[in-house]
């Protein structure tokens, strides 16, 4: 499938001057908001490589929504003298790309942008992805249609489809500007309906789906009395949000896909352009990493791969409705249940997934503790609950009902709707899904289906094998703590691999100096909690979170750690080294990933990817394996087995029974000399009726 990457150039500028911390030439000149636009920009060729691009811009002066309320956007401040500063040299930056532009007195980028993606769903096989930081824009979010928002940071972008929409905001995508005729909008000053919030605007949406419907007599009537007197008052400011909120999908432009294919562009203007602005570590990426930087070796590994990865996708997975619509069932109930709790502690009832609401109970009503603030408040992530936890009853409750809702909303209402005419899911698996090489998978998304033994993964129960065939799971066991051990070639990790010890138990015998043994539960938490730790960069704040213990004591496990295994702090130093120097790093099979990253000032972002620089080569390493025996058991397999799902380290087969342990053996040798390593590689095999409910499977008996 071709894409076609539309880019909000304003929406993007904006977030790329607040997101990017000051700084400028050696001249004097403002260059943040350049410098994280020409970033974004350079991922969003690098990474989602668009065959066709095209930018638009807002015009300055009024449009057809001043037009209809005066009081538009009036609320906004003037552009900071900062940010309007940088305009011309963007311009210049988007000019030396060689990108085409589309601006028009009267209407907005996004106005430009939901015309284009609608005159796109003419061609055939074409996806569009909007690059925006407005959300706005979401609105056009369906099947083919997809947003990229960049959220904290520069870095740190979501991409969403209709399954990611939803489990943020409760509704469906064209549902936005329903939501925002009720609930109005501050950010553009668009009123809605006076007295209503987003929790009622959320249930009336979910009752009625519309303003319309809500507004018929028989429905009006339905609803408390408080309901009723606000919506009959607020009725003309609905109708007119409805409008502002809306986007003009007929603006008069036209999508010229030939004007829009991606081009060559001119490297040494855009060399000198970056030169002239001190962009040195853009630099690296536009001489090094414009085009996909893979050796031949992982290069070929993706091609190879890719005819297997369109076999898996057309043979799809057969999913049991029923046995999800009454875990569906389960999980709603649990889920009323839970929202009762919640109100009931609290006090009173808000939008549970509004991180807004969030805030003001735990931190103004509740008086909790704030650990930590973002750009855009008092953090309430997942790490900041857990941290918080015991301080309030509503807060583990809250967190289930995080995890329930995701998976409702994610898994249990989109799956059926993912389910063809054959009762089979047929996911698209991207080869270059991650910077890593990790595949990834859409339509739907099967790579973050919850691990078997926690709530979600009852999931996996609904994927199951046809009448008469089996399921055949193939799993790597710790691969990525053995490819550490390989790469850092330290003696106490490859000693407890060679010795086929639990590497979990072995790593807390180490830290606390007993014999394996004699590790309890509590201490070999914390050898996993370490060794994972370790592959992933995390410091002593981050330990000390995820274990619940002090600083000190999270400092103490990390230096007995690296005192225990020396070559792998030897390792990590010269990973970081050689990425700082060379800018990137790269897997056993040489693929790269540049590091830019590691060029910026903000300390954070600096942090962030020395861990991505640390972790790539191991987790790069894993996803280059899998792929390798991919390709080799694709070679054997015959007409009695077929390859269905691979995520992350698991292969799921579904299989003849009389042949499974054949095939099983055949796997198994495929997977586990894929790569060879100074420590032994383990598959894991086990087989069973659905995926949830797997047992192992002994190819002796």
């Amino acid at each position: 499938m071709k894409r076609l990457v539309l880019i909000d150039g304003n929406a993007l500028l904006h977030r790329a001057y607040h997101a990017t911390p000051t700084f400028t030439t050696s001249k004097g000149e403002l260059i943040n908001a350049v410098y994280g636009f020409s970033s974004m920009l350079l991922r969003t060729l690098t990474e989602l490589k668009p065959d066709f691009l095209a930018i638009a811009w807002d015009e300055k002066g009024p449009t057809f929504r001043h037009q209809a309320y005066t009081q538009y956007k009036a609320t906004r401040r003037p552009a900071d003298d900062g940010l309007t500063s940088q305009y011309q040299r963007v311009y210049q930056v988007v000019k030396s790309f060689n990108i085409p532009e589309f601006r028009l007195s009267g209407y907005e980028a996004d106005d430009l942008i939901g015309t284009l993606a609608v005159q796109s769903q003419k061609e055939k096989n074409l996806e569009v992805i909007v690059v925006t930081g407005d959300k706005d824009i979401m609105q056009l979010i369906d099947k083919n249609t997809k947003v990229l928002m960049p959220k904290k940071t520069l870095q740190d972008v979501g991409l969403y489809g209709v399954e990611e929409f939803v489990v943020r905001f409760g509704f469906m995508p064209k549902q936005l500007i329903e939501y925002k005729a009720l609930a109005g909008d501050n950010s553009d000053n668009i009123p809605g309906v006076p007295g209503i919030g987003e929790v009622t605007a959320t249930k009336l949406i979910h009752q009625f789906e519309n303003i319309e419907n809500i507004y018929l007599p028989e429905n009006l009537q339905t609803l408390p009395p408080r309901t009723q007197k606000l919506l009959a008052e607020g009725a003309e400011s609905a109708v007119m949000s409805k409008q502002l909120a809306t986007l003009d999908l007929d603006a008069p432009i036209k999508l010229d896909l030939a004007a829009c294919r991606v081009h060559d562009f001119d490297r040494n203007e855009v060399v000198k352009l970056f030169e002239e602005l001190e962009f040195k570590s853009l630099l690296i990426r536009v001489q090094g990493n414009q085009n996909p930087v893979i050796s031949a070796t992982t290069n070929d590994l993706d091609l190879a791969v890719k005819p297997v990865l369109e076999k898996m996708s057309k043979t799809g997975v057969l999913i049991d409705l029923k046995f999800l619509d009454r875990l569906g069932k389960d999980l709603k109930s649990r889920l009323v249940d839970i929202e009762k709790q919640i109100y009931s502690k609290v006090g009173h009832e808000f939008n549970l997934n509004s991180p807004k609401q969030l805030q003001v109970v735990l931190f103004d009503e509740l008086k909790l503790p704030v650990i930590r603030k973002t750009k855009t408040g008092r953090s309430t992530d997942e790490a900041t609950l857990n941290e918080l936890s015991a301080a309030h009853p509503m807060i583990p409750l809250f967190l289930e009902y995080r995890q329930l809702f995701k998976l409702v909303s994610t898994y249990i209402d989109a799956l059926p709707k993912a389910v063809g005419e054959d009762g089979r899911v047929h996911s698209t698996f991207n080869v270059e899904g991650a910077a890593t090489g990790r595949l990834s998978s859409k339509d739907p998304n099967l790579q973050n289906i919850p691990i078997k033994g926690t709530k979600g993964g009852e999931i996996r129960k609904a994927f199951v094998a046809s009448k008469g065939q089996v399921l055949l799971g193939a799993d790597y066991s710790q691969i990525e703590l053995r490819i550490m051990a390989h790469l850092a070639d330290d003696p106490g990790l490859k000693k407890a691999f060679l010795a086929g010890l639990d590497i979990h138990a072995a790593t807390a015998a180490k830290i606390f100096k007993i014999d394996v043994d004699k590790v309890d539960k509590e201490q070999r938490t914390i050898g996993k909690t370490m060794n994972f730790a370790t592959l992933y960069g995390q410091g002593a704040h981050a330990l000390s979170r995820q274990l619940r213990v002090d600083y000190e004591t999270a400092s103490l496990y990390i230096a007995e750690y690296f005192e225990q295994f020396p070559k792998v702090k030897e390792w990590m130093t010269k990973i970081l080294e050689k990425a700082y120097q060379e800018g990137y790093v790269e897997t056993l099979w040489g693929r790269k990933r540049y590091m830019p990253e590691l060029q910026v000032s903000n300390r954070m972002l600096r942090s962030a990817g020395e861990r991505a620089a640390v972790n790539m080569p191991v987790q790069g390493t894993a996803a280059d394996m899998i792929k390798k025996a991919m390709v080799d058991i694709d070679k054997e397999l015959g007409k009695n087995c077929y390859l269905i799902l691979q995520v992350h380290d698991e292969l799921l087969f579904e299989c003849d029974p009389k042949s499974v342990k054949e095939i099983a053996l055949m796997v198994k040798e495929k997977m586990e000399n894929a790569l060879k390593l100074s420590v032994p590689v383990v598959v894991d095999l086990k087989s069973g009726p659905n995926w949830g409910e797997m047992t192992p499977l002994h190819l002796l008996d």
